[in-house]
């Protein structure tokens, strides 16, 4: 089962937006849980967690992924920040890629163009922490990192707003 960890920003829209995405994913069976990890303690994201069915968890930015781990029904994870919003497909790549290698880390690159160098940058050049967009064994986000650089799936995640 895949869990998806949604990392507030305190923005009630951008975390309106991303749930709304997710609304398929658990229609199919794909996606059985969600964690919605909010650092600053809005009752707005409160409020979305339980109209939802999903975990609130408060925690700082830094632990947002361990922290959200802890409390995943799933053995894998979709990392995402509010906001995100992956394109219409996410669910045929991230599936097919758990089919094949679901050992390996895999990312939903951005589509912003500087975002996505910088993730490009970030993982040729060793960096192994978690962020949005990546899609893991739930072991790796326990650690906080990743074991190996991920692969990059043919889809991409933008921004709302």
């Amino acid at each position: 089962m895949l869990t998806a960890v949604i990392r507030s920003n305190g923005s009630p829209q951008a975390l309106a937006a991303t749930l709304a995405v997710l609304i398929p994913a658990v229609a199919e069976g794909f996606l059985g849980h969600a964690v919605l990890v909010d650092a600053i303690g809005s009752p707005e994201a409160e409020r979305a967690a339980d109209a939802t069915g999903a975990c609130y968890l408060r925690a700082s930015h830094e632990r947002a992924w361990p922290d959200a781990a802890t409390k995943a029904r799933g053995d894998r994870l979709v990392l995402f920040d509010a906001g995100d919003i992956p394109q219409s497909h996410w669910i045929q790549a991230v599936e097919r890629h758990l089919l094949i290698a679901a050992a390996k880390p895999a990312l939903i690159p951005s589509r912003a163009i500087a975002t996505s160098l910088c993730e490009r940058v970030r993982f040729s050049i060793g960096a192994r922490g978690l962020g949005p967009g990546l899609v893991i064994p739930k072991a790796m986000a326990l650690t906080g990192r990743l074991d190996r650089a991920p692969v990059r799936l043919p889809v991409l995640r933008e921004r709302a707003g």
